[in-house]
């Protein structure tokens, strides 16, 4: 009889040590993802910041800043953003900024935030085309990549309007790009 109870208490040692062990496996995985979470702290409040600001006066990001040109590019054809817009804005950004889906579909409703809380003007243009313009993180190729950038989404439901041919040649003008 002590035989048996013996190997009952075995057994139920080894399923306590069982068990220890796989929380303490959860743990450290939820520690891990914390981590993560930590690590991503700083981008997360940053944005969050500049979303509770608001206004292209306060952009100072190159790469916001062309996401939001992008926008104004989509919503100067009149009428809201369609889901093709949409796509070529995100995939734009994901091609050319190296983001991740999550990533760009920050950007981009953010920049849709920004975008539509104004009229897309040929002042806020020019504002952000210097700020891309004159970045120095930025290299010429980048420039002339961001034109083909703007020049996709306008031509994402067909020919660009006179509009969207205005925008894109102040942006034109302002990087000293001939067409």
């Amino acid at each position: 009889m002590h035989i048996v109870f013996a190997a009952l208490a075995i057994l139920t040692a080894v399923a306590v040590w069982a068990w220890r062990l796989r929380m303490a496996r959860r743990g450290l995985d939820e520690l891990s993802e914390v981590a993560k979470t930590v690590a991503n702290a700083p981008r997360r409040l940053a944005f969050k910041w500049r979303a509770g600001k608001g206004g292209v006066e306060l952009i100072e990001d190159p790469r916001e800043a062309a996401a939001i040109m992008m926008m104004m590019m989509a919503l100067a054809r009149g009428g809201p953003l369609s889901p093709h817009q949409a796509d070529t804005i995100e995939e734009e950004i994901k091609t050319h900024f190296g983001f991740s889906d999550p990533e760009a579909e920050d950007l981009a409703a953010h920049a849709a935030w920004v975008a539509g809380s104004q009229l897309p003007g040929e002042e806020q243009m020019r504002r952000l085309s210097r700020l891309v313009v004159n970045a120095p993180q930025l290299s010429a190729k980048e420039v002339v990549d961001l034109d083909t950038m703007l020049e996709a989404v306008s031509e994402a439901e067909g020919l660009p309007t006179r509009a969207q041919l205005a925008l894109l040649q102040i942006y034109r003008d302002m990087a000293g790009l001939k067409t």
